[in-house]
């Protein structure tokens, strides 16, 4: 099991009969509200006579109350049989484990990965379930929606806006820290920013860390490579590719903490005393080491950034190439 993403906020349906195994012809999957649409991928292509049925992969945790019961890889799809009704949005594919014993009226979860939009927790509430009752309850008369009525998860058009926001930043000035990062956000607003710097950095670094040209990859075609800010979006630095780097998550987290930063010519600098800490020994191949560069070098890590890292990350007092590189630059 490899839950490895923190997920939204939830939404919730309860199912209709053709949702469940008990239904003929059941599908293995279940409706998805058109109410609910925005909280889904968007799906890029059309429903044409000629292509019936347009799907995304998605991978899926099932769960039962609490009890796991399968990772499986489903499909989220406009669906018309064949062109011969009007497109349906479905999630549909290996969800039998969780639906094969649900009834009407059971309730499902739906939550989706805050750092990857790809992968779901889908959770299930039967009738008989302690729970179902407080459940019930807290949705009233409807029968799909928000659980969390004044939190809700990201809109997926939020996130496409907030992609958008980030490109046209990316055409002005560079400017290192954000001025409406004082502005309390809204927690939508947040995933929303955070999915598309992530979507943004995938794009320009080709899914490879910038310091060691590696990233694990998953059979799926998935990477671990994670979008990490120079100017942390905690100490309000700006959602800009120049203010960021894709990097595996050893070295996000080495980035992060100050082990190693970068020098005037983006080559990797490691803190003397962190690399002589037993258990960091990997890091002492990449001392010197050019940093990898989008193709669009107008987007490479600005050197402010780069020299405020430096500065105010880590060991400010010990950074040198390790073991002999000249000395910083910049």
């Amino acid at each position: 099991m490899r839950i490895l993403t923190e997920f939204d906020r939830p939404l919730f349906k309860k199912l209709a009969h053709n949702d469940t195994g008990q239904a003929a012809g059941h599908q293995a999957g279940f409706l998805v509200p058109k109410d609910l649409e925005e909280y889904f991928p968007t799906l890029s292509a059309q429903v044409t006579a000629l292509n019936p049925t347009v799907s995304e992969s998605v991978t899926a945790f099932l769960f039962h109350r609490n009890q796991f019961l399968a990772e499986v890889q489903t499909r989220y799809q406009y669906q018309t049989w064949g062109g011969t009704r009007t497109p349906e949005r479905r999630m549909t594919g290996n969800l039998t484990p969780l639906l094969g014993t649900a009834a009407k009226d059971d309730i499902l979860l739906m939550e989706r990965g805050i750092s990857d939009p790809t992968v779901y927790r889908f959770t299930l509430i039967k009738h008989n379930d302690p729970e179902y009752a407080a459940f019930s309850a807290s949705m009233g008369t409807l029968r799909w929606g928000t659980l969390k009525k004044d939190d809700p998860p990201a809109l997926e058009p939020e996130t496409s806006a907030a992609l958008a926001a980030q490109v046209a930043k990316e055409n002005a000035p560079f400017a290192l820290f954000d001025q409406n990062a004082m502005i309390v956000e809204s927690h939508s607003r947040k995933v929303s920013r955070s999915r598309a710097f992530q979507t943004r950095l995938v794009a320009l670094y080709g899914s490879k860390c910038a310091l060691c040209g590696c990233a694990l990859v998953r059979p799926d075609g998935k990477s671990e490579a994670e979008a990490a800010h120079i100017v942390s979006r905690s100490l309000k630095g700006t959602d800009d590719a120049r203010n960021g780097l894709l990097l595996c998550r050893a070295h996000h987290w080495a980035f992060d903490q100050g082990l190693i930063s970068l020098d005037g010519q983006r080559r990797v600098i490691i803190s003397p005393r962190c690399q002589a800490i037993p258990g960091n020994e990997s890091l002492l191949p990449l001392a010197g080491q050019q940093a990898a560069l989008p193709e669009a070098l107008d987007l490479a890590p600005d050197l402010t950034a780069i020299a405020w890292h430096r500065t105010n990350i880590g060991h400010l007092e010990e950074w040198r190439f390790w073991p002999e590189a000249g000395g910083l630059t910049g």
